[in-house]
């Protein structure tokens, strides 16, 4: 049976792509005189390609990356956490963007995340605490209890916010400078290279990180058995926008007024 969050993400996900074909649908139906829409963009993601819509004005590229909504979710996961090598890994393949993103976050969390497995380690039952490498990890409830009161995880499950410089920076070596949001319209991302009529994309980046239990029949082998739980670390991206742009690609009648050909 499907689980709600996946039921979520395929939601989620579909809504984009859905969103996509409609800006290029709108870019096609304004036929503007040197604009080309390039390719109908497709489900997925890759490493290579610039934006969503790989489009061209009068032989200049017109890269745009393409979001939902301005409260537009930038990717999740659950985190795997070696805390020797001090790296963390996505349980499931992941926008490049969207990863660098969230580990950049990740890594602000590094200390606090050291700090809660040092503190278990010290508590019983030490001879299994004594293992944990990273997370997911497994604790006793007891101890689990304790370092929640001591404000352990409270340090862990905090969100991050950054301006929109970092969403920039990362497109731009994508050679993405414009960037089209539902509800909000275009911007352009740092440089505007065809000057075209429409403000700098202003807003923030909400990275949440969250180390949530489950397991609620497990136990350690001690004598008696000890009651224990295990934690997983999952961080979700969101890209908050501010701000209202003049011209929108999913109108073909805003198309035309960006392009002066009303």
């Amino acid at each position: 049976m499907k689980t709600f969050r996946k039921y979520i993400e395929e939601t989620v996900g579909s809504s984009g792509l859905a969103y996509e074909h409609k800006v290029y649908d709108a870019m096609k139906k304004a036929n503007i005189p040197g604009l080309n829409p390039g390719d109908k963009p497709g489900a997925g993601f890759s490493n290579v390609g610039s934006g969503d819509i790989e489009a061209a004005y009068n032989g200049k590229p017109f890269n745009i990356e393409i979001k939902f909504s301005a409260n537009d979710q930038m990717g999740g996961s659950s985190f795997r956490y070696d805390m020797v090598s001090k790296s963390f890994i996505p349980a499931k393949e992941m926008d490049p963007e969207d990863l660098e993103l969230l580990l950049d976050a990740a890594k602000n969390r590094i200390k606090d995340i050291d700090a809660y497995i040092k503190k278990a380690k010290e508590h019983e039952p030490k001879e299994f605490h004594k293992n944990i490498t990273g997370i997911p990890l497994k604790i006793s409830k007891k101890t689990r209890e304790v370092l929640k009161k001591e404000g352990f995880l409270k340090r862990i499950n905090q969100n991050t916010k950054t301006d929109a410089s970092f969403i920039v920076k990362h497109y731009n070596k994508k050679n993405v400078f414009y960037i089209q949001i539902g509800g909000a319209g275009l911007f352009y991302l740092g440089k505007n290279p065809l000057n075209l009529p429409v403000p700098p994309l202003k807003g923030e980046i909400r990275v949440e990180m969250r180390l949530g239990y489950s397991g609620g029949k497990l136990s350690f082998p001690t004598d008696p058995k000890t009651e224990a739980r295990t934690a997983n670390l999952r961080l979700q991206g969101r890209l908050v926008t501010k701000g209202k742009s003049p011209y929108s690609l999913d109108n073909a009648e805003s198309i035309k007024k960006l392009f002066n050909m009303e």
